[in-house]
C-alpha cells in the first residue's frame, strides 16, 4: 500500500457496494490501470487516491435496498480521466469481458474536440467512464 503522494487531498466519493471482495477486485484492477495509490484497506472498506489527491473509498453496504437504478435522483455515474486515448483503449481491453459495457471506446466532439471514452458498470450496476480530454 502506498501513501498519498498529494498534500492536501481534494475530497473524496465513498460507494457502498453491495459484495465487498468482488467490488475490491474490480475497483484495485480498474484503479492501478490508472495509476492510482491505494491508501487504506480495512474490513469492508478500502481506499485509493488520484495523483491529484481525489479520494475514492468502496465500503461494503449495511443494507440491499433500494438497489442502485441508473438515472433515479442520485449517483449518476462517475468519470474517471485517463492519460491518453492509448489509456483508454488499454483499460478498455483490460475490462471488457469481465464488465457490462453501455459504450465502447468513442470520440466524442460534442463534448470536447478531444472527448474520448468509453462507459461500463461496476458489480453492481454503477454507471462508470474513463475518458481522455
Amino acid at each position: 500500500m502506498k501513501e498519498n503522494s498529494a498534500k492536501d487531498p481534494a475530497g473524496h466519493l465513498k460507494l457502498s457496494v453491495s459484495h465487498f471482495e468482488k467490488s475490491k477486485q474490480f475497483y484495485a484492477k480498474l484503479f492501478h490501470n490508472l495509476g492510482f495509490n491505494q491508501i487504506a484497506d480495512k474490513e469492508g472498506s478500502v481506499g485509493w487516491v488520484t495523483k491529484e489527491g481525489f479520494g475514492i473509498w468502496i465500503a461494503q453496504a449495511d443494507f440491499m435496498e433500494p438497489q442502485h437504478t441508473f438515472k433515479a435522483p442520485g449517483f449518476h455515474h462517475l468519470c474517471l480521466k485517463a492519460r491518453s486515448e492509448k489509456e483508454v483503449n488499454s483499460i478498455y481491453e483490460s475490462i471488457k469481458n469481465e464488465t457490462r459495457i453501455f459504450a465502447p471506446p468513442a470520440k466524442h466532439p460534442k463534448y470536447t474536440e478531444k472527448y474520448y471514452a468509453f462507459t461500463f458498470a461496476d458489480p453492481d450496476g454503477m454507471k462508470l467512464e474513463v475518458a481522455y480530454y
